[in-house]
């Protein structure tokens, strides 16, 4: 096998290995009311979407995967639960175009995009990392059609 699958295969495990068990964003992470209000509305935002049982796995945020939680932390939060509930492509690629008008609106027009683009590539649900579409469901979730 050559060095850089080894090294790609051996990070895609290390970062796979880093998935939160709990919330690392407060309020969420401290405050058990405010992690049950959010788990109510994640699970709701799954059934508004048309998937007709949340996942059996609890919702868990890390707010913004691999990037820093600046004034858009709410954002990549609200981002996350569709990301957990999962379903079809366009409702990915829905709400990666939510996040990036969110965090346009918060910050700047570049960093929503730079932040859509990484969502794009990183959140595919064929990788196998805590952050992927699906992430509330069996790996490999697929796309609902």
């Amino acid at each position: 096998m050559k060095p850089v699958y080894v090294a790609v295969t051996l990070s895609a495990l290390a970062l796979n290995g880093c998935a939160p068990p709990r919330h690392t964003v407060e309020p969420y992470r401290s405050d058990t009311q405010s992690a049950a209000q959010l788990q109510r509305s994640a699970e709701q935002v799954c059934r508004q979407s048309g998937n007709v049982e949340p996942p059996a796995t609890p919702f868990i945020t890390d707010g913004c995967s691999l990037w820093p939680d600046g004034q858009w932390v709410e954002c990549c939060v609200a981002h996350d639960i569709p990301y957990w509930c999962g379903g079809s492509a366009q409702q990915r690629r829905d709400a990666d175009r939510q996040l990036r008008a969110c965090v346009a609106n918060r910050s700047a027009a570049w960093i929503g995009t730079l932040m859509y683009l990484g969502t794009r590539i990183g959140g595919h649900h064929i990788v196998p990392f805590h952050w992927r579409w699906g992430f509330g469901r069996s790996y490999p979730a697929g796309y609902d059609n």
